[in-house]
Order: structure tokens, then sequence, then C-alpha cells
């Protein structure tokens, strides 16, 4: 995030510290690099999440939608009636809310589980209750602690595989089966590790910053990002600047950030999804309604317009179902990287991310065989 004078060392050691460069486009010389994040400890509400179980939701259902959902996974007709039974499964106004114990929840079959699972998330409501986890990623967030080996083993059994990823439900039952407060502790960091990255722009000296303001210059700070730039363009070295210096107000502050809770003297809590997000990404007093589906799809109807050719910076990318049903949004910054906040919990942070990656986490929620539709919207008024 330093202003990083690349005179500082030899050629090599320079390109070594400004990452992996971008492809060529309009947002100019850009690098990024990968690094890895979690919650910091004083966030980890551990024993609330732990007596409050594993719960899911079905708005609108009755005790017969549930039952048609549960046997569509194919799973074991004694795992269906345990999860039908009446302290599981319980009627409220707003729909069904399940319960399932601990051994049911460690005796569903791995094919039977995916399905559950794929079927929860089709509610925005459950999805606070599954993680994604990249496989690549287990050495580091469970292998550090010396039960790291029992802990990642019981971390399995709840989990299916979805391509480079595990999808995880039933953190409750984990930290119920870990003894020690530093055992609780340490898997809830694991669990809330991200991988994401950073990036540069470097700018010579000398250089024509012109089409590059122009490119990162949109809303209220073009005029103090086209100054930024010349001002580096005219040292004797030229220089990088972090992209957390060109971004707006909104997302400059809450990026690589962990969402703490909100005074409820204050009303409501707001719903700070990808939504919420994506569509306050320029605003510098954000819309708190804009976690709700109907008040962003207005939003998205009056103020936006589909976007003509390239995605450019700013630009929403909708993840949808062939369907038509939007499962993501996630804000364009330059080559694949997004900005993006992939749920509405304090597990997941504010953070960049690549397309590749967001494709093959959302598309979990898609039907084997369909892929998702990434489509552009841009601001009317850019």
């Amino acid at each position: 995030m330093k202003w990083y004078d690349h005179a500082e060392g030899s050629g090599v050691v320079a390109a070594v510290a400004l990452g992996k460069p971008l492809r060529p486009g309009p947002w100019g010389s850009v690098y990024s690099t990968a690094f890895t994040i979690s919650a910091p400890e004083e966030l980890l509400p551990l024993r609330r999440l732990e007596e409050n179980g594993t719960r899911w939701v079905f708005p609108n259902a009755r005790y017969n939608d549930v039952e048609r959902v549960l046997a569509s996974t194919g799973m074991p007709a004694h795992l269906q009636a345990e999860l039908m039974e009446p302290a599981v499964l319980v009627q409220n106004p707003g729909g069904m809310e399940m319960i399932p114990s601990a051994q049911t929840l460690l005796a569903l079959p791995a094919g039977p589980r995916k399905k559950l699972y794929q079927a929860l998330l089709q509610y925005p409501e459950n999805r606070g209750q599954i993680t994604f986890i990249h496989k690549d990623t287990l050495g580091d967030r469970f292998g550090g602690s010396h039960h790291g080996e029992h802990t990642l083993m019981l971390f399995k059994q709840l989990c299916c595989e979805h391509g480079d990823y595990l999808v995880f439900s039933g953190l409750s039952v984990v930290l119920a089966q870990l003894p020690t407060y530093e055992e609780k502790r340490d898997f809830m960091r694991g669990l809330t590790c991200q991988r994401t990255l950073t990036m540069r722009l470097l700018i010579n000296h000398g250089a024509d910053v012109s089409a590059m303001a122009n490119y990162w210059g949109k809303g209220i700070r073009g005029t103090d990002v086209r100054t930024i730039f010349e001002s580096i363009a005219d040292s004797p070295t030229g220089g990088t600047l972090g992209i957390i210096n060109v971004l707006p107000p909104q997302p400059s502050s809450q990026m690589f950030v962990y969402p703490t809770p909100d005074n409820p003297l204050n009303g409501p809590a707001p719903v700070r999804d990808c939504h919420w997000s994506s569509f306050n990404f320029f605003q510098d007093v954000p819309d708190q309604q804009l976690g709700d589906p109907a008040h962003f799809m207005e939003k998205l109807k009056a103020d936006y317009a589909p976007a003509a050719g390239d995605p450019r910076y700013g630009d929403i990318a909708l993840f949808s179902k062939p369907s038509g049903n939007v499962v993501h949004s996630a804000v364009y910054l330059a080559d694949d990287i997004f900005y993006t906040k992939n749920g509405a919990t304090f597990t997941y942070p504010w953070m960049l991310e690549t397309l590749t990656d967001l494709l093959k986490q959302y598309s979990f929620q898609v039907e084997p065989g369909e892929k998702l539709v990434v489509s552009y919207f841009r601001l009317k008024n850019m």
C-alpha cells in the first residue's frame, strides 16, 4: 500500500517486489500479489456460535415441501426421518427451520450431503451457514496446531466436494468437539482464512498518465487520482501506488476488513452482502437497503445499463443461473480481478478475487451441465 520507489533495488528485485503483471489493458501497468487473511481473534464469537447450533431455513415452506427436498437428495430413509422429527424441523411464521443434530450431520453420505447443501443455498438466508474452502489451503488453515490432524478429519466429515473447493456446514458440531479454547480459536481462524490479492499500479518517470487516469478516475475522486498519478510520474524515479489509494472511500476503507457487529441501538442491522457492497461502491454514504434483493434490482433498472464492449473499472458483474436468478455480484477492477464480498456474515471480508475463483465457487449453485452467466452493468452517469 505504500508508495514503492522501484529505484531502491535492482531491476530483478523490483520486479519480484511488484508481483505478477496483469495483462495489458487500459488500466496501465498493474501488478498483483496473492496472500491470505483471517479474522482477528476479537471478532470470533466462539461461545455463541457453538451454542446456537446449526440452523437451516426453508422460507415460506411447509413440512411437505421440506420432505420433498430431503427425498430429492437420495439420503437414506432413516436420516430423512431424523431431519423431519418435530424437535428438529420447526414451523415458524416465515417458513420452516431445521436444527439437525451432530449425529445426523456427521452421518450424511457425500452425495446426498452435496445435494442438500445445494438446495439450502437456493435461499440467501442459509449462506451464512455454508462456507467454501479451497482444497489447496487446507494445510495452511488447519495443519499448524498440535491437534490439526484431528480437526481436519472432523472438518472433512462435514464437507462435500465441488471442484477445487470443499463445501462445509456444521460449525457448531466442530466447536463442540474441540476440547480447548485454543483449538476452537485456531479452527475459527482457519475457517475464516481467505485467499485474496492486492494490486499495485506502476508509473514510470515522465510517463503520460492521461489514459490511466481516465480509467481509474471515475467518481468524485477523478481529479485526485489524476493529480496523484502526475505527481508520481514527475518524481525522479517514478513509483507504484497501491490500489486502495485510488478506490472510492467506501471500498478503500473496507478492503481486507472483516465486518464488525452493528450497534443495535441504531436500528436493524443492514445486510452487508455482495449486492450491498457492489451497489454502494461509488457511494460516500451507503444505501443500507441494498442488501434487499428487490431494492438492488430497482437500483439496477433505474441507474445502470448493460455495459457495451469489454468490462471497465466500476462495472458491476452479475453472476446468474441460466434461469436468470442472480447468485452473486462483484465490481470489476482490471484484467480478471474483482472487488467482492462473498457472504453477509463476519466470516467473509471485503477483498479482491479473480473471475476464475468466483466462477468455481458460485457454480456450486447451478445444476450439473449448466454454467453461470456473467453480465456486466455500468452506471449511466459514468
